[in-house]
């Protein structure tokens, strides 16, 4: 996770506001860092990062809004959405690689359970007729099997893959529409900022 960066002349003699201008564009400033890099689905850790940024503006915002005289509410919603969405896009980047290890951790309990099940004693005592002896060895392999699990994995997988390409095409319409539409122009105007 990418740390914050220091905000240097912070005055703790002087009112709120001067303060807060210099913490909130800093914090605005790391946002904007990411905007090359969000471009690509693949920049898991920039996207994480990004959402850790807007995180930060929101709690900011939210402590230092009273010390503005602007409506800062609909930005507030606004970064609060975007942290969402991201927010959500990393569940997705979490979620999918735990079920892919959970699938390989299943594969290695069916495959050491058939390898006990074959080199058991009691494979030794296999009765004579082989019809009777595969019908055990199904018995036996399918209770030692949790093959009845890897369906929902599978399906899940792939409906968390899917919401998250569905969320990143979200994501990144917003970005657009939000830089389009000047929101950090806009919310540095409402913070004096310039």
């Amino acid at each position: 996770m990418a740390k914050p960066r220091p905000v240097g002349g912070i005055d703790p003699t002087r009112r709120v506001r001067p303060n807060a201008r210099k913490i909130l564009a800093m914090r605005i400033d790391e946002i904007y860092q990411y905007d090359g890099l969000v471009g690509d689905p693949a920049n898991v850790t920039e996207l994480h990062d990004m959402r850790i940024a807007f995180k930060r503006l929101r709690y900011l915002i939210e402590i230092f809004g009273d010390a503005f005289e602007a409506d800062l509410v609909p930005y507030l919603d606004q970064v609060k959405a975007m942290q969402d969405l991201l927010g959500d896009i990393h569940d997705c980047d979490v979620q999918v690689p735990m079920l892919g290890e959970h699938l390989a951790w299943l594969e290695r309990q069916e495959t050491e359970s058939v390898e006990r099940m074959l080199t058991s004693p009691r494979r030794a005592r296999t009765p004579d007729d082989p019809e009777i002896a595969l019908a055990r060895f199904k018995s036996r392999l399918d209770t030692a099997r949790r093959a009845d699990e890897r369906p929902g994995i599978h399906t899940l997988m792939a409906m968390r893959r899917a919401q998250r390409i569905a969320l990143y095409n979200q994501f990144t319409h917003e970005w657009r529409r939000l830089k389009h539409a000047r929101f950090r122009q806009r919310l540095e105007h409402a913070l004096g900022l310039g």
